[in-house]
């Protein structure tokens, strides 16, 4: 079941991304927009519960802006702080409060505007230790999830996107949600935009000429993709757990959990590090789990992972 949309005494809006209330206030129709083609696509069926309230104003550009996509972010115990240019973010955790204020000049760029917003929501979930988030893409076949995880550059949105291209089924080629007071194994991701490197989309003809969009990564910009409807799945189960090891030489295995353990963590970048806990990731990590060394075709290993799909069937 996906997030129902409804407007508040317009121009505000209230909707349930991951089951949990967002409720925005804002004279900005471009903000509401944006918010509704980014979380409020997002499922309700995590049932996370808890919420947030953000003000969010417009004013005029200054020196510098937009600022896209150079972003600062600083985090601690009390608030996220966020800046682009001129456009800042705070949001207080106590209190469940977001105070945003965006250039005018951000407003058109869809990415910048859903960044403040879904950063102050997920950055409130994660500090109340009611959502997980996960470094990792998930790919699907008839129902059964494989969760591809693994370090930055590993080729998580290169395999995805050679999993798509078999017809394969895509949650997310990125970043994945969870609920913390529920058993590991269901997740949400965003189905509806991968985003790849220019490098990684070189290895395919039909998208090498995509023009990059800009993006907040080390190189800038990304490519975009945008998957089939019928591929795209918001809220999937993960049945088998595959580690990327960017070895050259391609084999899958299964290991233990022990192994599975070690490599899980020493993927996890410092932000995952600090909230997911050990029993939570034991937990994901108490289904069959496997090492993917994944040679040199991204297309021979998404083969892999198809079989691999269909052996759980």
């Amino acid at each position: 079941m996906f997030g129902t949309v409804r407007a508040m005494s317009s121009p505000a809006l209230r909707i349930h991304p991951f089951g949990s209330e967002l409720v925005v206030q804002t004279q900005s129709e471009q903000v509401i927009a944006a918010i509704q083609r980014g979380l409020g696509r997002y499922p309700e069926g995590l049932a996370i519960g808890g919420s947030l309230h953000l003000n969010v104003s417009v004013h005029e550009a200054g020196a510098g802006d937009p600022g896209w996509p150079v972003v600062a972010a600083d985090i601690n115990a009390e608030q996220l702080t966020v800046r682009c240019g001129t456009s800042h973010a705070v949001v207080n955790f106590a209190a469940g409060i977001g105070e945003i204020s965006l250039a005018e000049s951000l407003l058109p760029i869809d990415d910048a505007v859903r960044l403040f917003v879904e950063s102050a929501f997920t950055s409130m979930h994660v500090h109340h230790e009611r959502l997980v988030a996960v470094h990792s893409a998930l790919v699907s076949r008839n129902g059964i999830g494989l969760m591809l995880r693994g370090p930055s550059g590993a080729g998580k949105s290169t395999l995805t996107y050679s999993c798509l291209r078999r017809g394969m089924g895509i949650t997310s080629d990125d970043w994945l949600y969870a609920a913390v007071q529920q058993p590991a194994g269901v997740f949400a991701g965003y189905p509806w935009r991968m985003l790849m490197t220019q490098d990684a989309a070189a290895r395919f003809d039909e998208i090498r000429d995509i023009e990059p969009v800009p993006h907040t990564s080390e190189e800038g910009c990304k490519i975009a993709i945008y998957p089939p409807e019928s591929q795209q799945v918001a809220l999937q189960e993960v049945h088998a757990v595959v580690l990327l090891d960017p070895d050259t030489e391609f084999s899958l295995a299964s290991v233990s959990q022990a192994e599975a353990t070690e490599r899980f963590w020493a993927a996890s970048l410092p932000t995952e590090r600090e909230h997911i806990s050990s029993q939570w990731a034991d937990g994901l990590l108490d289904r069959p789990t496997y090492v993917l060394r994944r040679g040199l075709s991204p297309l021979a290993a998404a083969e892999a992972l198809d079989d691999l799909a269909a052996s759980f069937r």
